[in-house]
Protein backbone atom coordinates (compact mmCIF):
# COMPACT_ATOMS: atom_id res chain seq x y z
CA UNK A 1 0.00 0.00 0.00
CA UNK A 2 2.87 2.35 0.73
CA UNK A 3 4.10 1.80 -2.82
CA UNK A 4 0.73 2.09 -4.59
CA UNK A 5 -0.39 5.48 -3.28
CA UNK A 6 2.56 7.52 -4.58
CA UNK A 7 2.29 5.79 -7.95
CA UNK A 8 -1.44 6.50 -8.25
CA UNK A 9 -0.86 10.11 -7.24
CA UNK A 10 1.97 10.40 -9.75
CA UNK A 11 -0.31 8.98 -12.42
CA UNK A 12 -3.13 11.41 -11.62
CA UNK A 13 -0.91 14.48 -11.74
CA UNK A 14 -0.06 14.16 -15.45
CA UNK A 15 -3.76 13.64 -16.24
CA UNK A 16 -4.73 16.84 -14.44
CA UNK A 17 -1.81 18.81 -15.88
CA UNK A 18 -2.29 17.65 -19.48
CA UNK A 19 -6.07 18.02 -19.39
CA UNK A 20 -5.67 21.63 -18.29
CA UNK A 21 -3.39 22.43 -21.25
CA UNK A 22 -6.24 22.46 -23.75
CA UNK A 23 -8.63 25.44 -23.51
CA UNK A 24 -12.34 24.89 -23.15
CA UNK A 25 -13.66 24.60 -26.72
CA UNK A 26 -16.03 27.28 -27.99
CA UNK A 27 -17.27 25.22 -30.94
CA UNK A 28 -18.79 21.77 -31.44
CA UNK A 29 -15.79 20.54 -33.45
CA UNK A 30 -13.48 21.59 -30.63
CA UNK A 31 -15.51 19.52 -28.18
CA UNK A 32 -14.83 16.43 -30.29
CA UNK A 33 -11.11 17.23 -30.31
CA UNK A 34 -11.10 17.88 -26.54
CA UNK A 35 -12.78 14.51 -25.93
CA UNK A 36 -10.11 12.85 -28.08
CA UNK A 37 -7.39 14.61 -26.07
CA UNK A 38 -8.96 13.34 -22.85
CA UNK A 39 -9.16 9.75 -24.14
CA UNK A 40 -5.47 9.77 -25.12
CA UNK A 41 -4.48 11.35 -21.80
CA UNK A 42 -6.44 8.87 -19.68
CA UNK A 43 -5.10 5.85 -21.58
CA UNK A 44 -1.54 7.19 -21.32
CA UNK A 45 -1.99 7.78 -17.57
CA UNK A 46 -3.35 4.25 -17.02
CA UNK A 47 -0.41 2.76 -18.93
CA UNK A 48 2.01 4.90 -16.91
CA UNK A 49 0.49 3.76 -13.59
CA UNK A 50 0.59 0.09 -14.59
CA UNK A 51 4.17 0.22 -15.91
CA UNK A 52 5.48 2.29 -13.00
CA UNK A 53 3.65 0.03 -10.55
CA UNK A 54 5.14 -3.12 -12.05
CA UNK A 55 8.63 -1.59 -12.03
CA UNK A 56 8.25 -0.57 -8.38
CA UNK A 57 6.89 -4.00 -7.45
CA UNK A 58 9.80 -5.71 -9.24
CA UNK A 59 12.32 -3.49 -7.47
CA UNK A 60 10.87 -4.31 -4.06
CA UNK A 61 10.05 -7.96 -4.72
CA UNK A 62 13.37 -8.92 -6.28
CA UNK A 63 15.75 -6.56 -4.51
CA UNK A 64 19.02 -8.02 -3.31
CA UNK A 65 19.20 -8.80 0.39
CA UNK A 66 22.33 -8.75 2.53
CA UNK A 67 24.16 -12.08 2.23
CA UNK A 68 21.99 -13.21 -0.69
CA UNK A 69 24.47 -13.96 -3.47
CA UNK A 70 22.43 -16.47 -5.40
CA UNK A 71 20.74 -15.63 -8.67
CA UNK A 72 16.95 -15.93 -8.72
CA UNK A 73 15.39 -18.71 -10.76
CA UNK A 74 15.92 -18.09 -14.49
CA UNK A 75 13.58 -19.01 -17.33
CA UNK A 76 14.03 -18.75 -21.07
CA UNK A 77 10.62 -17.64 -22.33
CA UNK A 78 6.91 -17.39 -21.64
CA UNK A 79 4.97 -17.59 -24.88
CA UNK A 80 1.61 -16.67 -23.36
CA UNK A 81 3.05 -13.61 -21.67
CA UNK A 82 4.86 -12.52 -24.83
CA UNK A 83 1.67 -12.84 -26.88
CA UNK A 84 -0.20 -10.86 -24.23
CA UNK A 85 2.21 -7.92 -24.13
CA UNK A 86 2.21 -7.85 -27.93
CA UNK A 87 -1.59 -8.03 -28.20
CA UNK A 88 -2.42 -5.36 -25.60
CA UNK A 89 -0.49 -2.45 -27.19
CA UNK A 90 -1.65 -3.58 -30.64
CA UNK A 91 -5.30 -3.37 -29.63
CA UNK A 92 -4.68 -0.02 -27.90
CA UNK A 93 -3.09 1.45 -31.05
CA UNK A 94 -5.88 0.10 -33.26
CA UNK A 95 -8.50 1.50 -30.87
CA UNK A 96 -6.86 4.93 -30.78
CA UNK A 97 -6.61 4.93 -34.57
CA UNK A 98 -10.32 4.17 -34.90
CA UNK A 99 -11.47 6.86 -32.46
CA UNK A 100 -9.07 9.36 -34.08
CA UNK A 101 -10.48 8.59 -37.53
CA UNK A 102 -14.05 8.97 -36.24
CA UNK A 103 -13.17 12.28 -34.59
CA UNK A 104 -11.49 13.54 -37.76
CA UNK A 105 -14.57 12.65 -39.77
CA UNK A 106 -16.80 14.55 -37.36
CA UNK A 107 -14.52 17.60 -37.32
CA UNK A 108 -14.39 17.70 -41.13
CA UNK A 109 -18.12 17.11 -41.58
CA UNK A 110 -19.36 20.18 -43.44
CA UNK A 111 -22.95 21.43 -43.47
CA UNK A 112 -24.73 21.37 -46.83
CA UNK A 113 -25.94 24.93 -46.41
CA UNK A 114 -23.72 26.86 -43.96
CA UNK A 115 -24.92 30.19 -42.61
CA UNK A 116 -21.69 31.80 -43.80
CA UNK A 117 -18.83 30.86 -46.09
CA UNK A 118 -15.74 32.97 -45.46
CA UNK A 119 -12.86 32.78 -47.89
CA UNK A 120 -9.61 33.36 -46.02
CA UNK A 121 -6.41 34.26 -47.81
CA UNK A 122 -3.17 34.46 -45.88
CA UNK A 123 -0.36 36.72 -47.01
CA UNK A 124 2.83 38.22 -45.65
CA UNK A 125 1.77 39.48 -43.22
CA UNK A 126 -1.96 39.42 -42.69
CA UNK A 127 -5.28 37.98 -43.76
CA UNK A 128 -8.05 38.75 -46.22
CA UNK A 129 -11.61 37.69 -45.35
CA UNK A 130 -14.18 37.57 -48.17
CA UNK A 131 -17.79 36.74 -47.30
CA UNK A 132 -19.26 34.60 -50.05
CA UNK A 133 -22.55 35.89 -51.44
CA UNK A 134 -21.80 39.48 -50.46
CA UNK A 135 -19.31 42.19 -51.37
CA UNK A 136 -17.85 42.29 -47.87
CA UNK A 137 -14.07 42.00 -47.83
CA UNK A 138 -11.98 42.73 -44.74
CA UNK A 139 -8.18 42.86 -44.64
CA UNK A 140 -6.13 42.30 -41.53
CA UNK A 141 -2.65 43.80 -41.22
CA UNK A 142 -0.09 43.90 -38.40
CA UNK A 143 -0.87 47.55 -37.63
CA UNK A 144 -4.63 47.06 -37.97
CA UNK A 145 -5.90 43.58 -37.01
CA UNK A 146 -9.26 42.73 -38.56
CA UNK A 147 -12.39 42.11 -36.55
CA UNK A 148 -14.93 39.90 -38.26
CA UNK A 149 -18.30 38.67 -37.01
CA UNK A 150 -19.81 35.20 -37.21
CA UNK A 151 -23.19 33.84 -36.07
CA UNK A 152 -23.47 31.72 -32.93
CA UNK A 153 -25.14 28.34 -33.20
CA UNK A 154 -24.97 28.21 -36.99
CA UNK A 155 -22.56 26.23 -39.19
CA UNK A 156 -19.83 28.32 -40.80
CA UNK A 157 -17.22 27.23 -43.33
CA UNK A 158 -13.80 28.82 -43.81
CA UNK A 159 -12.18 28.26 -47.19
CA UNK A 160 -8.49 28.85 -46.59
CA UNK A 161 -5.60 29.47 -48.98
CA UNK A 162 -2.48 31.64 -49.37
CA UNK A 163 -1.14 33.90 -52.09
CA UNK A 164 2.56 33.64 -51.20
CA UNK A 165 4.04 31.26 -48.61
CA UNK A 166 2.45 28.72 -46.31
CA UNK A 167 0.53 30.08 -43.32
CA UNK A 168 -1.74 28.42 -40.77
CA UNK A 169 -5.18 29.65 -39.70
CA UNK A 170 -5.60 29.05 -35.97
CA UNK A 171 -8.03 30.11 -33.25
CA UNK A 172 -7.03 28.66 -29.89
CA UNK A 173 -10.55 28.10 -28.56
CA UNK A 174 -11.54 26.15 -31.68
CA UNK A 175 -8.85 23.48 -31.03
CA UNK A 176 -8.52 22.99 -34.79
CA UNK A 177 -6.26 24.69 -37.32
CA UNK A 178 -5.88 24.60 -41.07
CA UNK A 179 -2.83 25.30 -43.19
CA UNK A 180 -3.08 28.06 -45.78
CA UNK A 181 -1.23 26.60 -48.76
CA UNK A 182 -0.59 28.48 -52.02
CA UNK A 183 -2.63 27.06 -54.89
CA UNK A 184 -4.78 24.90 -52.62
CA UNK A 185 -8.02 25.41 -50.69
CA UNK A 186 -8.48 23.83 -47.26
CA UNK A 187 -11.92 23.90 -45.68
CA UNK A 188 -12.59 24.36 -41.99
CA UNK A 189 -16.18 23.92 -40.80
CA UNK A 190 -17.03 25.33 -37.37
CA UNK A 191 -20.17 25.84 -35.32
CA UNK A 192 -19.48 28.36 -32.57
CA UNK A 193 -21.57 27.61 -29.50
CA UNK A 194 -20.74 30.49 -27.21
CA UNK A 195 -20.89 34.22 -27.78
CA UNK A 196 -17.59 35.95 -27.27
CA UNK A 197 -14.43 37.35 -28.76
CA UNK A 198 -11.82 34.90 -30.02
CA UNK A 199 -8.33 35.79 -31.14
CA UNK A 200 -6.68 34.13 -34.11
CA UNK A 201 -3.07 33.94 -35.28
CA UNK A 202 -0.83 32.36 -37.89
CA UNK A 203 0.49 29.08 -36.48
CA UNK A 204 3.07 28.38 -39.21
CA UNK A 205 6.34 30.33 -39.35
CA UNK A 206 6.03 32.37 -42.53
CA UNK A 207 8.66 35.09 -42.34
CA UNK A 208 9.74 38.25 -40.56
CA UNK A 209 6.36 39.33 -39.15
CA UNK A 210 4.89 35.88 -38.58
CA UNK A 211 4.33 36.73 -34.92
CA UNK A 212 2.30 39.82 -35.84
CA UNK A 213 -0.64 38.39 -37.80
CA UNK A 214 -3.52 38.54 -35.30
CA UNK A 215 -7.19 38.78 -36.13
CA UNK A 216 -10.36 38.78 -34.02
CA UNK A 217 -13.59 36.84 -34.39
CA UNK A 218 -16.69 38.22 -32.71
CA UNK A 219 -19.26 35.46 -32.21
CA UNK A 220 -22.67 37.15 -31.99
CA UNK A 221 -26.37 36.21 -32.32
CA UNK A 222 -27.63 35.61 -35.85
CA UNK A 223 -29.62 38.86 -36.10
CA UNK A 224 -26.65 40.89 -34.88
CA UNK A 225 -24.40 39.12 -37.40
CA UNK A 226 -26.79 39.87 -40.28
CA UNK A 227 -26.96 43.53 -39.26
CA UNK A 228 -23.16 43.71 -39.09
CA UNK A 229 -22.83 42.13 -42.54
CA UNK A 230 -25.32 44.58 -44.04
CA UNK A 231 -23.53 47.53 -42.43
CA UNK A 232 -20.17 46.33 -43.76
CA UNK A 233 -21.61 45.93 -47.28
CA UNK A 234 -23.08 49.45 -47.19
CA UNK A 235 -19.87 51.01 -45.89
CA UNK A 236 -17.68 49.30 -48.46
CA UNK A 237 -20.08 50.12 -51.29
CA UNK A 238 -19.93 53.83 -50.41
CA UNK A 239 -16.10 53.89 -50.26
Amino acid sequence: MRIRRPIVAAGCCPVIALASCAPQPANSQGEVVKTLYDVFTIIAAVIFVIVAGLIAWSIVRYRAKPGDNELPDQFHSNVKLEILWFAIPTFIVIGLFVVSALALGTVNDEADDPAAVVKVQGFQWGWRFDYEGSDVSIISRPDEPAQISLPVGEPVTFVITSNDVQHSFYIKEFLVKRDAVPGRENRLPVTIQEEGTYGGVCAEFCGLLHYDMPFIINAVPVDEYETWLEDQASEQASD
